[in-house]
């Protein structure tokens, strides 16, 4: 697949709170199966179908290597945490992942708080989770 099919609405949302962007980029750190998902906003109950949605259709295009830009993502809830959980469990069966990368303090507070952070791979930096740092 290359970048510009991620321009189609299935890999794209935009809401009131929420915004969502995929991106396959030639980057070389950035496996051939992996694709960038940045999250801006809110996820939430009401926002959390969405990603649900697009995390969904990378998987089925073969995309299992996700790595979640985190960096303006201001609240997440349980239901944004159960996505995450959700698809990092079909991931394993695939050898793939989820990683959430550039965590805000929020963000990074949630994961701590409900012990999920030792579950997901978290990265500081976008750059250091596509190089593979934890």
């Amino acid at each position: 697949m290359n970048s510009e099919e991620f321009d189609s609405p299935d890999f794209r949302y935009e809401g009131t709170d929420l915004k969502i962007i995929t991106r396959s980029e030639n980057h070389p750190d950035l496996p051939d199966d992996g694709a960038i998902v940045d999250i801006k906003g809110d996820l939430n109950l009401y926002s959390t179908p969405h990603l649900k949605n697009i995390l969904g259709k990378l998987v089925e295009v073969g995309k299992n290597k996700i790595f979640i830009n985190t960096a303006e993502l201001n609240y997440i809830d349980s239901s944004g945490l159960g996505a995450f959980l959700n698809i990092q469990s079909k991931l394993m069966k695939t050898n793939g992942f989820i990683r959430i990368c550039a965590p805000t303090r929020q963000v990074t507070s949630i994961l701590e708080l409900t012990k999920l952070k030792t579950m997901l791979r978290v990265s500081r930096t976008l750059e250091d989770g596509l190089k593979g740092k934890l």
